[in-house]
């Protein structure tokens, strides 16, 4: 594959070079077939057209090119002084590639018409200045106009491109500080579960553990002030048991709470930093999902909606989750330019893996924008 797109540009890079080349061999073997010289005026002739040929060649491909263009025009003018009148016939080249080098307009490459004055066969020299601007007309004002406007459109994809890679790559620098937000949150809230935990309880259990060795001390001498004490005991601890229940279900945050926060809140970057028209739409009771259906579901919504950013060029995003009585739906959706094959990375590697393990399924759909469905039981 490389060495055919090798071959290609330099078949693309030097071809006018070749045409020009070939094209002023033919008009020498014109001049020698025409003419009847000497061996040494022939000689001279050969030599004058391949300098000449050499230098329209090498102009085509040199950064030097007003060099060669001097060395042809001497060549040029010194074959029809010294040589033969019949030089006049590569005066076309030479004037077509001086209205090329100083980009001259292109209606000017007609203007070696005027050399027709000198020319001793005027109807050869018409054809040939006719020719000659047909071929460079076609080259500098069609195949080139078009050459040049596919390199700007790959400069342009390229730096759309890279734009679109650190698009992403802010984006998920971006989740990841988000992510780093819930995860302090979340320590936060531990240690301040552990204080209260504390705070409720250590004077409590204390108390008890008091008791019970008090206790300890006169069972055998007391049983019936050892009994008051042994329920008092067990009343604290039947207390502090309800306390805890208490404070955990007041305190423990809930998955989808957390998921529904976080995919809101990159449905708020894609439009805010990214211009791109995002919803997120949520149906069903969310009661008996676990929190692992939910861990799953955020971590390849984010996925998901990071590819849609890098590569399909959308405009809007729409992450849907159902919730049914058996399983939960799950689809994230853009409206961009697709993938007809979806070549599998390590991030959707990752996005199959999660829904797997929780024994769902999952699939992949690029023919119409980029489609991401997930079903996962919660049954």
């Amino acid at each position: 594959m490389n060495t055919e797109k090798n071959t290609s540009e330099i078949l693309r890079k030097y071809y006018f070079a070749g045409v020009k080349f070939g094209y002023v061999l033919l008009l020498l073997v014109y001049i020698i077939i025409l003419g009847k010289y000497s061996f040494d005026r022939s000689a001279g002739i050969i030599i004058t057209a391949a300098l000449c040929a050499a230098a329209m060649s090498i102009y085509e491909v040199s950064k030097h090119k007003l060099l060669f263009l001097i060395v042809e025009a001497v060549a040029v003018i010194s074959g029809i002084c010294l040589l033969s009148n019949e030089f006049i016939i590569l005066l076309p080249a030479v004037i077509s590639d001086v209205v090329e080098c100083f980009k001259i307009p292109n209606a000017f490459y007609p203007s070696s018409l005027v050399g027709v004055i000198f020319a001793e066969n005027k109807f050869v020299f018409v054809l040939l200045c006719i020719l000659t601007a047909i071929i460079y007309y076609q080259h500098y004002g069609i195949i080139d106009v078009y050459r040049k406007s596919a390199e700007n459109y790959e400069l342009q994809e390229l730096r759309l491109k890279n734009s679109i890679d650190n698009s992403a790559a802010k984006l998920k620098s971006e989740i990841e500080k988000t992510n780093l937000h819930y995860e302090n949150m979340i320590l936060q809230d531990k240690a301040r579960l552990s204080q209260q935990l504390h705070d409720k309880l250590g004077h409590s259990i204390n108390g008890s553990i008091y008791q019970l060795e008090a206790c300890r001390a006169i069972a055998n001498t007391n049983p019936e002030k050892s009994e008051e004490i042994l329920g008092r005991v067990i009343d604290s601890l039947r207390n502090g048991m309800d306390e805890i229940r208490c404070l955990l279900r007041r305190e423990r945050p809930e998955s989808k709470a957390m998921t529904v926060l976080q995919l809101n809140s990159l449905c708020n970057d894609c439009r805010e930093k990214y211009g791109i028209e995002a919803d997120l739409i949520i149906e069903g009771n969310s009661e008996k999902v676990s929190d692992s259906v939910w861990k799953a579901i955020l971590n390849n919504c984010c996925e998901a909606v990071t590819n849609s950013l890098k590569y399909s060029k959308c405009s809007r995003i729409k992450i849907e989750i159902k919730i049914l009585n058996e399983v939960l739906r799950c689809c994230v959706s853009d409206n961009g330019v697709g993938c007809e094959k979806i070549v599998s990375g390590m991030g959707i590697d990752g996005m199959k893996q999660r829904i797997s393990e929780l024994g769902g399924v999952i699939n992949i759909d690029g023919t119409a924008g980029f489609v991401i469905n997930m079903i996962i039981p919660i049954g």
